[in-house]
């Protein structure tokens, strides 16, 4: 752990951080957030005035954010979702930084997309937000 002095030097920058789908870089992406909600059921103890919480799942979900370049998740999704079906897809996202000692890696497994867009706006760079949704994950590298 490092002291105080040195703490600053040791917070990642999202610059360094890359995502792979289906094993394919994209060089492009803005933003990435994946979030595990956890999933409780309401239990009632005998004698105790406050109510426990039993976990009963999760739910992952998250957003992809790309620099439109071009139409690489449309070219994914969009004739299979017209047909009726669903592409397995996986997404791996890794954080790092030069200043700092590992890097933490996810996977996610059952990733399904909520959306296909299409849009722009006249004189702005142009951008892509894709929300998804996923059945499990697995942490590969773990920053300590």
């Amino acid at each position: 752990m490092a002291n105080n002095k040195e703490i600053h030097n040791q917070i990642l920058r999202g610059q360094f951080g890359k995502v792979w789908i289906d094993g394919e870089l994209y060089a492009n992406v803005k933003s990435f957030e994946a979030k595990i909600s956890l999933k409780y059921e309401a239990v009632d103890i005998n004698g105790e005035m406050g109510v426990h919480q039993r976990l009963v799942g999760f739910e992952g979900a998250g957003t992809l954010v790309l620099h439109k370049i071009d139409s690489r998740v449309a070219q994914k999704i969009a004739g299979k979702i017209k047909n009726g079906s669903v592409p397995d897809i996986k997404i791996v996202s890794k954080l790092t930084d030069p200043d700092v000692n590992g890097a933490e890696r996810i996977e996610l497994t059952g990733v399904t997309l909520d959306e296909l867009a299409h849009g722009f706006e006249n004189k702005k760079v142009q951008e892509e937000s894709y929300p998804f949704k996923f059945a499990d994950y697995n942490y590969l590298d773990l920053i300590l």
